[in-house]
């Protein structure tokens, strides 16, 4: 997936494990702007269990590692 195909508040998968856990896009981070200090861009993501869960964590991904969810 690429950053402008990213949705902010849709669910995704992990392009690695697809049939395990969740990220909500939070926000897409430009490289080296705000609290992105990598040079590409990362999805800031809440990473749940289930997609009704009321709490997570928040991870950054890159947005090749996410795929959409079916």
């Amino acid at each position: 997936m690429i950053a402008k195909d990213i949705v902010i508040g849709e669910f995704y998968r992990f392009k690695d494990h697809p049939n395990y856990s969740y990220a909500k896009a939070i926000k897409v981070l430009p490289p080296k702007k705000g609290e992105n200090t990598n040079n590409y861009i990362v999805v800031k993501c809440e990473h749940v269990v289930n997609k009704d869960d009321y709490f997570g964590f928040v991870r950054h991904f890159k947005p090749v590692d996410l795929v959409r969810c079916e």
